[in-house]
Order: C-alpha cells, then structure tokens, then sequence
C-alpha cells in the first residue's frame, strides 16, 4: 500500500506492518492505523507514521535503549486488548518532543506506546501511580558535548 506523507512523501508499507490502535492514540483518536519507520540517518529515533493522516507522525525510541532501567506493570485490561500471550510479542516505545535542539528531546514514559507484533495491535497506554513523568531527559547534560 502507498501512503502520502508530509515528512516522508510517498511510502510503500506492507499490510502486515500496519498496526490498528483500535482508540487511536490520546488527543488524535481519528487515527486508527499506525506504522513504525526506522530512521537509517538517525538511530536510534523512528517515527510512528498515521496511516490514516499523512501530515501525523511521532518521534518515538525504545525507552530501555536510554533508560535501561525503566520497567511498568501492563494493565490486565491493556493486555486483554491488545491480546499479549507473552512477552516476546510486545513492542514498547515512547513518544519523544523535540523542542529546539536535540540535546534537549524528552521521552514521555508515563504514557508508552505498547504493541503486540502478533495480532497487529496496539495502544498507548497511560500509567497511573508511577514516578515517571511526562518530559524525561533523553540525553545526560554532558553526553551531548
């Protein structure tokens, strides 16, 4: 399938990558069908592309790439939509916001984006009784210079 994008043009997706956020994601519940892209130029980023609008795409990483220490508890009721089995099926990362430079992007870990490669599906989960916030420094201070 070919999608028209704003930041990428036009892509050729497979049908099987497409995965259905069946509430679409907080504050942009249009968009039922996402993709994840790589970005080769600048790993460990990707983008979690809108299928259903080419103009909506998110920053997004794995958060235990920057934060080796994160960990939450799936709510039973997220793991009942998203039909996780195991472990194995699932696919987490967070949103990222670039504000001006680079050295200043913040990961969003209280709301991570959690996918199961299975059944196709996924959700952003919010998580309640937690220290993590919504603006976690990606980058230390001195790992930037």
């Amino acid at each position: 399938m070919k999608l028209d994008t704003a930041r990428f043009g036009e892509l050729e997706v497979r049908e099987e990558d497409v995965v259905q956020f069946s509430a679409g994601i907080p504050g942009f519940e249009q968009s039922h069908q996402f993709v994840l892209i790589a970005n080769e130029d600048h790993s460990p980023l990707a983008y979690l592309q809108s299928v259903d609008d080419g103009e909506l795409a998110f920053i997004v990483v794995d958060p235990f790439e920057f934060f080796p220490n994160y960990e939450f508890e799936l709510p039973e009721l997220a793991m009942k939509e998203l039909q996780m089995e195991s472990a194995d099926q699932i696919i987490v990362r967070t949103i990222v916001s670039v504000t001006g430079e680079l050295e200043h992007a913040t990961a969003n870990l209280v709301a991570p984006i959690v996918m199961n490669k299975s059944s196709r599906s996924g959700k952003q989960v919010v998580l309640s009784q937690t220290n993590y916030t919504t603006k976690h420094r990606l980058l230390a201070p001195d790992a930037t210079k």
